[in-house]
């Protein structure tokens, strides 16, 4: 029998790179430990003993049950070593079965796991090797994590200065990644800085193959891990194990981020969800999905695949001779994508047996490439961290060309395979090929959301032989789509400040465009069939967002038919058809949106959230651009949809009050500074004005009568009010108590582009500055400014970004940017995110009088691709 020192070794339980672990018995105090040894070759390695010392500090810092507890550090003779507790059970890897746990193992495990990590954090020390083999499973079922041989200590807490620490951080990982392949961070793996999120990814991992049995990241070498790691994103948990509530799935693959920044920003945080998702199913107030239930179905899309194409494309090509009667032979109804968020703008292949379509499962949007009834898409765009979005194949199927963000922006192509990325325009957006190929249709203006459009864009016909490019048309025209023949192009517009939008068709060559529809409902997204008999469209006539079809005659583009209804029912819109080759094979995207209110604790001195978000507002009812009263107890919000109104609710989700009901369109309410009235901006007079309307919803009285005129801010004491309008007049303040035709609004400055113009948003509480948002000719938004009243400047605090509002320090501002929401500081120009809503999407903010509370819009989309087949 050994000993070491005054411990006798009993057996040896474990090895690692810098040393063994021995079960050892204590005769002092009558107890077993375990012995942590560093080898005897590194311990004359001053580093590896300054590593092996700051494990020991690291975990003597750490008091918690779930964290495993050093007695002492010592030496005998030239050997160093830790005394620990001595833990007997099972590592965490023996201990998930193959399924993966439980739900109710699963909480067991996790909420403890993830409070000894978070502590960890509290006391400065990152663990960065998270793995199974490091977590064991007592034979009481309690968790202890242990060895925090690579852990990464906050210098200052552990009497060490910053250049002491990075130099020895830097000797101690030069030439080596630390880690464990399969459950590091990208950060880690690549070798970048990291911080307490490397843990919160690898928890991620944790969680993930807990819940499944299976590791989201593999590969037969460390390369191939790697590559995974740093390329793929991991199939959601419910694709799986579909008894996983949809709400867990995605806690985990936000844990999984691959950016630090989108990630949870907290272990806290994500503690905070675990704890409140296990509540909820022990309360039975969520519930797992039934197995094989489709993923769009269990997330509220219900009728829309069940009823596709009864009475459109089936019946068409199965019935030539009685249009718009339904003869259902051999058809074949499928999903073709299933990953969580939108999969949009499929296209397929003229041959039928392949599909492209845009995707932001790798954190950006790329174009992928997937077999028609494979599982394995492709990534044809990884090349480029920038937004690749709108693809549509050549007739030859061999190249796909598509809108991207990157060196500017503009149309690209790339091979079908993913080879040879190419430039074709430095401009353009929605690409459509004219049937022999040779001809390129691209316009002006993206299309994400077809109500909101409210600037005109230009159609262009590009020959990429030659590089030749022409516009065509005057007027507006979005989301072209070529006859069979090449004579006509079909697109949508809209023609007025009030129109919503109708489909029209073109000569190629140039001409006189012909209205295939014209009437109140939003006609858009138009596919000409491919024997040229019918256009196929989007629209909201009937109430619901379907797909329409309307026969037309090819050479004269003239409507020879009513509009019918392809696909009926409601739960999710179906947008984006692309149509085979042979007319055999109709592919569309079914999406489903929900729009509502959120409220989350704030730190205002901090700039920190406390805790998650509580839904104010639920249901179908698309709320959106919240604005609390100055005593804090109302909300003021408009819907929408079909229908825009102007609602009051209070802060806790009661007391709703309908304002406006009417079929125009009123948008953004903001409440006077005494509470009594409410401003909005409604194209009730046929172009948009400012209104307001009091409190109870009486008295609608108009108060400008400048066309355009939008998001009406109020001054702090209620005299002045703001407003916007789109290029090129840009904003205006004006004397909220002087009748119009004695106003003269005074004009904010004008940015040097005339397509751009600088919104406002929000007025700062002492009346000095405004704070807005740069709004580009294509609707989107792009950096946020503050103007000091009485300048001539406007002042950019970022390129990226949307709807500021101002702290009561006149100082800070939060702002949204898609999923995420930042605080900045005016004054030194610097931000850092506050909130992170991954796969969702982040609207205008609200914050309460105290500013303990932020209220704002959550909008989350689910959107997968359908396949009807004609056998």
């Amino acid at each position: 029998m050994t000993t070491l020192g005054p411990y006798t070794i009993l057996e040896k339980i474990g090895s690692g790179g810098m040393g063994e672990v021995f079960r050892a018995h204590d005769p002092r105090l009558g107890r077993d430990v375990a012995l942590k040894t560093l080898l005897p070759e590194l311990s004359a390695d001053a580093e590896r003993r300054v590593r092996f010392e700051r494990e020991a500090r690291a975990v003597a810092a750490l008091n918690h049950p779930n964290i495993v507890t050093l007695y002492s550090i010592e030496s005998h003779g030239d050997v160093h070593f830790l005394t620990m507790e001595l833990v007997s059970g099972v590592t965490l890897s023996a201990a998930i079965p193959p399924g993966g746990l439980p739900l109710d193992r699963f909480f067991e495990i996790a909420l403890p796991l993830a409070d000894a990590i978070g502590t960890a954090h509290e006391h400065g020390v990152t663990h960065r090797d998270l793995k199974p083999a490091n977590v064991m499973v007592t034979e009481q079922g309690r968790v202890k994590v242990l060895d925090f041989g690579l852990a990464k200590l906050r210098p200052r807490l552990f009497g060490e200065n910053d250049d002491t620490a990075m130099l020895s951080e830097a000797r101690t990982m030069r030439g080596q990644v630390l880690g464990t392949p399969s459950y590091m961070s990208p950060e880690q793996a690549e070798g970048r800085e990291i911080d307490h999120r490397t843990d919160i990814f690898s928890l991620g991992v944790l969680l993930h193959e807990m819940l499944t049995g299976r590791r989201p990241f593999t590969g037969g070498s460390t390369a191939s891990i790697l590559s995974s790691l740093l390329r793929d994103t991991p199939q959601p948990v419910t694709d799986v194990r579909p008894d996983v509530p949809g709400r867990l799935s995605r806690l985990v693959q936000r844990a999984l981020e691959k950016d630090p920044l989108v990630r949870y920003q907290s272990i806290a945080d994500l503690r905070s969800d675990l704890a409140d998702i296990r509540k909820e199913l022990q309360a039975g107030e969520i519930g797992a999905p039934k197995p094989g239930m489709p993923r769009w179905l269990r997330l509220g899309m219900v009728i829309a695949a069940g009823l596709v194409l009864i009475t459109g494309v089936v019946g068409y090509y199965l019935s030539p001779n009685s249009p718009g009667t339904a003869v259902l032979g051999d058809v074949e109804f499928s999903q073709l994508t299933h990953a969580a968020g939108e999969e949009l703008f499929p296209s397929l292949s003229p041959d039928g047996q392949a599909l492209a379509y845009a995707s932001a499962r790798s954190g950006n949007f790329d174009i992928y490439w997937q077999r028609v009834g494979g599982e394995n898409p492709v990534n044809l765009t990884r090349d480029s961290p920038a937004d690749d979005t709108q693809p549509a194949f050549t007739p030859d199927g061999q190249r796909v060309a598509f809108r991207s963000e990157r060196d500017g922006g503009g149309i690209f192509m790339v091979g079908a395979t993913g080879e040879s990325v190419k430039r074709l325009t430095d401009f353009g957006y929605h690409p459509a090929w004219s049937r022999d190929g040779t001809r390129l249709a691209i316009v002006t203006q993206s299309v994400s959301d077809p109500a909101l459009r409210f600037t005109a864009s230009e159609m262009w016909i590009l020959t990429p032989a030659t590089g030749q490019r022409r516009r065509l048309g005057q007027g507006d025209a979005v989301q072209p789509s070529w006859s069979p023949s090449g004579r006509r192009i079909a697109y949508w517009s809209r023609s007025g400040p009030t129109a919503t939008g109708d489909i029209w068709t073109i000569p190629s060559d140039g001409g006189t465009p012909v209205a295939v529809t014209s009437d109140p409902s939003l006609d858009w997204n138009p596919v000409w069939s491919p024997d040229g008999r019918h256009i196929y469209f989007s629209s909201n006539r009937g109430g619901t967002m379907n797909l329409w079809r309307i026969e037309v005659d090819e050479e004269s583009g003239k409507a020879i038919g009513r509009p019918v209804p392809v696909t009926t029912g409601g739960g999710a819109t179906s947008q984006h058809a692309t149509i085979s080759a042979d007319g055999r094979r109709v592919a569309y995207v079914a999406r489903v949106e929900s729009m509502n209110l959120q409220r989350v604790g704030f730190d205002p001195v901090a700039g920190v959230i406390k805790g998650s978000g509580e839904w104010v507002t639920s249901g179908s009812r698309a709320t959106a651009q919240p604005h609390l009263s100055r005593d804090g107890r109302r909300i003021a919000y408009n819907t929408s949809g079909k229908q825009e109104d102007i609602f009051a609710v209070n802060t806790d989700g009661t007391g709703q009050q309908q304002l406006t009901d009417d079929l125009h369109q009123d948008r953004a309410a903001r409440w006077s500074p005494d509470g009594e009235r409410v401003a909005f901006y409604t194209n009730r007079t046929g172009a948009y004005e400012i209104w307001t309307i009091a409190r109870d919803g009486s008295d609608l009285r108009q108060l400008t009568r400048s066309p355009g005129a939008h998001y009406p801010v109020w001054s702090p004491d209620g005299r002045s009010m703001a407003y916007s309008t789109h290029s090129p007049n840009g904003a205006f303040v004006f004397d909220v108590n002087v009748p119009w035709d004695q106003q003269k609004p005074r004009q904010l400055p004008l940015l040097p582009d005339p397509s751009q113009t600088f919104e406002i948003w929000g007025w700062s509480a002492d009346g000095r500055w405004l704070a807005g948002q740069k709004h580009l000719a294509d609707l989107s938004h792009a950096g946020v400014a503050i103007h000091e009243i009485g300048s001539t400047r406007i002042e950019w605090l970022t390129d990226f970004g949307e709807w500021p509002v101002w702290m009561h320090d006149n100082r800070r501002l939060l702002f949204s940017h898609h999923g995420q929401l930042f605080l900045i500081d005016r004054t030194t120009g610097k931000y850092r995110q506050v909130l992170s809503l991954p796969q969702q999407m982040l609207g205008s903010v609200a914050l309460s009088p105290d500013e303990r509370s932020i209220y704002y819009t959550v909008m989350a989309a689910e959107a997968d691709v359908w396949l009807v087949t004609l056998k």
